[in-house]
């Protein structure tokens, strides 16, 4: 078993925090609201510290901004993004927050803004991303690009990802900047191009460039996690990504003599690719727990009934059991966290049916928990092929850390969580998918997946599928729990 960075992964546990009573308010939950007694409440009729509106003036007013926000075309390719940064810079400068823009590429831009506080504690970075992928208008109820009200929920694509928390957060810090509180930190809103085609053009060219402009910073709320909830809107545990996987794409070719396809050859290119694809399919990577992934599974398993409560109670036992370890690999979300994966996407091979091929190709898409090398893993697949004549190159390499999850930062949603949502967990993950937060990991910026939106598996299917969309009410409780651990992050106790 690879060891991995227990300096970052590792998290401390301690003594279970005693349960907070409903009814009990901190200062500045009182500031906000005497009268959100119930866990994620609506917004209406709820005071916030803005001075003259009410927070569900402040969540209509940002519901108005993502509603414009979707129907700015940032598909990419081919991204064009650059119509989406100006529109939140001028949000931003018209409500009194100096925006910068800076150009990555032709029509494609990142947003730079910062909230003045007064030092006393580094900055912590809003980090969004403005492209989205591509949708099929035929393929929707509503238009994709429409950000129109349908059935209570905002349709369009990146509504969930990620145009809705961008323009959470971008609303958190004009709540902030209208309350009159004093920030002890400062707040940085940072959006970026290309993330969705890996974001050498966005948050790597930003990171390249202008570093200095964010290297202060000691935490990032990213996208990467949402509140994992029932079909009725019922949290079950709030998801908070303190990594992603790497991600490690492969180039396999074989080769060998071309020939008539009616005297078969045993060693043809194409036997000996298919033989050793096969043997990676038939051995995959054996499961790895990390202390994080450990920690996650102990603290849902009281949501869930048996035999996967009792499974993942003690996870390193479960995936010793063969029979125990298949159903668990069932949940492909959740499995991903327990090993590294394979899958096999590209073949080609041939051109003509009767003549067998010179060259056979295949493309490996390999996910790495965190720690895991390339070379290490890609000594490992040879192994698992048994054809050294076989080639391997890499495609793409994007490597990835994680980040302490005994930080103030991940204790502030904790502390929030028990208050909004008493009894429901707040767990690390580590995500399947990456997100821009390596970029800044890399500048020693603790970078936290967190989209404090309650997503059912009917609306996650809908991230980079058909028919994208957040609830109203949904959103509106997201803001409400950004606002109040921005603001206990943000201002002296």
């Amino acid at each position: 078993m690879t060891r991995i960075g227990e300096s970052l992964v590792q998290g401390r546990t301690g003594k279970r925090a005693e349960q907070v009573h409903r009814k009990r308010f901190s200062p500045l939950i009182a500031m906000l609201s005497l009268a959100l007694v119930q866990p994620l409440a609506a917004c209406a009729a709820v005071e916030s510290a803005v001075p003259d509106k009410s927070f569900d003036v402040a969540c209509n007013e940002s519901i108005g901004f993502l509603k414009e926000y979707l129907r700015i075309d940032t598909t990419n390719p081919p991204g064009n993004e650059t119509k989406g940064a100006q529109y939140l810079a001028e949000v931003l400068k018209k409500n009194g927050i100096e925006a910068q823009l800076f150009e990555t590429g032709p029509g494609r831009s990142c947003v730079y803004a910062r909230l003045k506080g007064n030092g006393k504690k580094k900055p912590i970075i809003f980090l969004n991303h403005i492209d989205v992928v591509p949708a099929r208008a035929d393929d929707w109820k509503h238009p994709p690009f429409s950000g129109e009200e349908f059935d209570g929920a905002i349709w369009g694509r990146g509504a969930l990802d990620m145009k809705g928390l961008g323009i959470a957060q971008l609303e958190v810090m004009l709540m902030l900047k209208r309350s009159g509180l004093t920030l002890e930190r400062d707040i940085i809103f940072v959006a970026t191009p290309d993330e969705e085609v890996g974001g050498e053009c966005g948050a790597g060219w930003f990171v390249k460039h202008h570093a200095d402009l964010v290297k202060d910073a000691e935490f990032l709320i990213n996208e990467g996690a949402f509140i994992d909830s029932q079909a009725d809107g019922k949290p079950v545990h709030i998801d908070v990504g303190i990594s992603e996987k790497s991600v490690l794409w492969l180039h396999l070719i074989a080769r060998g003599n071309a020939g008539h396809a009616s005297m078969p050859m045993p060693d043809s290119s194409v036997n000996r690719l298919v033989k050793s694809v096969s043997r990676i399919i038939d051995n995959p990577p054996q499961p790895t727990i990390l202390p994080a992934v450990r920690e996650y599974f102990k603290k849902i398993a009281p949501t869930v009934g048996e035999p996967l409560r009792s499974a993942y109670a003690d996870i390193d036992d479960a995936v010793k059991k063969p029979e125990t370890y298949q159903e668990l690999l069932k949940d492909k979300m959740k499995s991903a966290m327990l090993r590294n994966t394979v899958s096999p996407t590209v073949f080609k091979a041939g051109y003509k049916t009767n003549v067998i091929p010179a060259e056979a190709s295949a493309e490996l898409d390999c996910r790495l928990l965190p720690g895991v090398g390339k070379d290490e893993f890609i000594g490992l697949l040879r192994d698992r092929m048994k054809d050294n004549t076989v080639e391997v190159s890499v495609l793409d390499w994007v490597h990835t850390s994680a980040s302490a999850y005994d930080t103030e930062c991940f204790r502030a949603i904790t502390e929030v969580a028990r208050k909004l949502t008493p009894g429901v967990p707040v767990v690390p993950t580590v995500a399947p998918w990456f997100t821009d937060s390596h970029w800044f990991r890399e500048l020693g910026i603790a970078s936290y997946g967190f989209e404090p939106f309650r997503i059912d598996a009917e609306l996650l299917a809908t991230v980079h599928g058909k028919d994208e969309r957040v609830p109203v009410a949904v959103y509106k409780d997201g803001l409400k729990f950004l606002y109040d651990v921005a603001a206990m992050l943000c201002t002296a106790k």
